[in-house]
């Protein structure tokens, strides 16, 4: 539910409020998103109610919405990089979202879609593994919740008059996931892979500014990704 309360007030300012401005795409990728964390919220419901029909029935549309979450945040890569040198082009350098972040990101946000497909489908292979299948479901979660929470810690910079660029905002929340997941395995006195993997795939929005600055990831990036 806490994931699901920062998505949304977090994506407020930049797509709720402009709703009629966002393309499709935008569309796509934020309301199944939403519909993800709703879903990780709605299913261990059911399960604990003892809905084991209704589980599975909504595990199989699950499938359905994970996929499309993931295809839809791979869509918005290329958007990274084409944002990145319209400013180069033009000269007018976002304080909030500069090249060097956007092409840096890209790298954070594939290996990011990567492993929330991974951890999908891992739990789907252990579906009949109660443990091992929460387990990879709720990595799912921390695998997608860093650019939600920049946003959110964004909120207060506006309100203070201080601007920062998202770079600057991920090195400070991340700590917050990391922390999270570490707490969570403590308690429940599991360290499970899933888990781990989903820490170290966090540990990797340290590499946002070395990578956004480096001249052989930019051109490696614009091949990648690059819409053009």
């Amino acid at each position: 539910i806490i994931p699901l309360i920062i998505a949304l007030v977090g994506f407020t300012p930049s797509y709720f409020l402009r709703f009629d401005q966002a393309h499709w795409g935008m569309h796509v990728h934020g309301i199944s998103a939403l519909l993800w964390y709703a879903f990780v919220i709605y299913q261990p419901y059911l399960f604990s109610k003892g809905d084991i029909t209704k589980h599975k029935k909504f595990g199989i549309y699950g499938v359905f919405l994970a996929g499309l979450t993931a295809a839809s945040a791979i869509i918005m890569i290329p958007g990274n990089i084409t944002g990145a040198e319209a400013q180069l082009a033009s000269g007018e350098i976002s304080p909030i979202a500069p090249p060097f972040f956007l092409y840096g990101v890209s790298f954070y946000d594939f290996v990011a879609i990567l492993g929330f497909g991974f951890s999908v489908l891992m739990a789907i292979k252990h579906s009949r593994s109660l443990d091992d299948h929460v387990m990879w479901m709720v990595s799912t979660v921390f695998w997608v919740l860093m650019p939600a929470l920049a946003r959110l810690a964004l909120i207060p910079m506006f309100v203070s008059g201080q601007i920062t660029h998202f770079a600057n905002l991920a090195m400070l929340t991340t700590p917050l996931i990391l922390l999270s997941i570490l707490y969570l395995m403590y308690r429940l006195k599991n360290y499970h892979i899933a888990l781990i993997a989903a820490f170290c795939g966090n540990l990797l929005t340290y590499t946002v500014v070395p990578l956004g600055k480096s001249e052989w990831w930019i051109n490696l990036a614009t091949i990648l990704f690059s819409s053009k």
